[in-house]
């Protein structure tokens, strides 16, 4: 209270942000309110409430920041890294364990790269489908509500943001039939990047890959059954 009568422009963040409908009661007019831990919200609603000089070297650099895709499409990670420990693979090594970026954090870019006239956005991450698994699904400020780090709700998010979304890099889990069922609704389209490997389950074991050829091809018969014009496009025969 005493900073909103000092200059007006309070943005509240840390564990009290937690509590966002509290903090609005009892001061409506705060500029933001983000959580604990919430470095990109909070830059956010700094750079909203009080946006940074012109600078002649990096404001040369466009909104959507400098992308290698032509202009009409763009990739969007959403998660580095794999909890999996195959033996015949380096990425855990490379990249470490699964770190997933904040649901809000994800979206923001994707609403940049859509302002930036970007027609189709094609998520990747080396695990997909276990987006948000390490963050245990946690909310992020995203346009003043809460959103979570799960694989249903990005998607959801996502397709309705206006582009194409077109889903790379997703293991046959059952929680993707959630996903599956949401397609066809705005701009998510019917398609699955899905990285099989060998079907051979003495290999799969060798390999200590997770998941084996009847389990796959059940489920691949259950999204059929969701969707029938559901595309999948196999990375890794």
């Amino acid at each position: 209270g005493s900073a909103l009568k000092e200059n007006g422009r309070v943005i509240v963040t840390g564990c009290m942000g937690a509590e966002p409908e509290a903090i609005r009661g009892a001061y409506p007019h705060v500029s933001a309110i983000t959580g604990p831990q919430d470095y990109e919200s909070v830059m956010a609603a700094v750079h909203e409430a009080a946006p940074a000089p012109h600078n002649p070297f990096l404001d040369l650099i466009p909104e959507q920041d400098v992308k290698l895709t032509p202009r009409h499409y763009a990739y969007l990670k959403i998660a580095e890294g794999c909890d999996h420990a195959c033996t015949f693979c380096i990425i855990p090594k490379l990249r470490g364990k699964l770190a997933s970026r904040p649901a809000a954090d994800v979206l923001r870019e994707a609403e940049k790269l859509a302002r930036a006239g970007v027609k189709e956005i094609l998520v990747v991450s080396q695990d997909t489908s276990a987006y948000g698994l390490d963050l245990g699904y946690a909310e992020s400020q995203w346009r003043e509500r809460e959103v979570r780090a799960r694989f249903l709700d990005l998607a959801r998010e996502l397709g309705a943001l206006g582009p194409w979304i077109r889903l790379h890099y997703v293991y046959p889990y059952p929680h993707v039939d959630e996903v599956v069922a949401l397609m066809g609704q705005g701009g998510l389209l019917p398609y699955l990047d899905v990285p099989f490997q060998h079907a051979s389950p003495a290999v799969l074991k060798a390999m200590r890959r997770p998941g084996n050829q009847e389990k796959t091809l059940e489920r691949i018969r259950a999204w059929r059954a969701i969707r029938p014009d559901l595309t999948i496009r196999s990375t890794f025969i």
